[in-house]
């Protein structure tokens, strides 16, 4: 009933679904989101696991795509988040691997980074206070992480059509 709702009111754009949670899909899960033109998952890992996007991607025949991920460290009196690295340089290097190894899957199709600047010191409402942003609490980039960003962007057509291995080193985690 929902999925021909908005495809009567917005015909034109894709249905991304609900973002189900990372690892193995329940059936039930996978059973639901045939409906969706995009399977929808969140993925707090250091890496998408290829054989949970494999299952996926037989079980719907749907793209699939991360609707959040982040990696961390802990420092400016933060947190590191939920998936941690040794130091910002080393976040450059997780993200570059988690998306390309990702992008190699040929039903991937693209991933968002959880948030755009890190979390109060103070914590949000649920006391969450993580060094997981792409600038600091005044907007200052994170270079290390933003730079390896643009190379990884710049490379994603390649490796995704399979003309560029992914990036294969994995990050120091702490």
């Amino acid at each position: 009933m929902v999925n021909a709702a908005i495809r009567k009111h917005d015909p034109h754009h894709l249905n991304l679904g609900l973002r189900f949670g990372g690892g193995v899909p329940a059936p039930e899960i996978v059973r639901a989101s045939r409906t969706f033109d995009v399977y929808s998952m969140n993925v707090y890992a250091y890496a998408v696991n290829p054989e949970v996007l494999a299952q996926v991607y037989e079980q719907t025949g749907r793209p699939i795509m991360v609707g959040e991920f982040h990696n961390g460290t802990p420092g400016r009196g933060l947190a590191a988040g939920l998936v941690q690295v040794a130091n910002q340089q080393e976040r450059g290097v997780a993200y570059r691997y988690y998306v390309e190894q990702a992008a190699a899957f040929p039903a991937f199709i693209g991933a968002s980074w959880f948030t755009w600047a890190d979390e109060s010191v103070t914590g949000r409402m649920d006391g969450e206070n993580y060094n997981i942003g792409l600038v600091d609490v005044t907007g200052r980039p994170y270079h290390e992480l933003i730079e390896a960003m643009k190379t990884t962007h710049r490379r994603l057509y390649a490796v995704h059509s399979g003309k560029e291995p992914p990036f294969s080193q994995k990050a120091k985690t702490q």
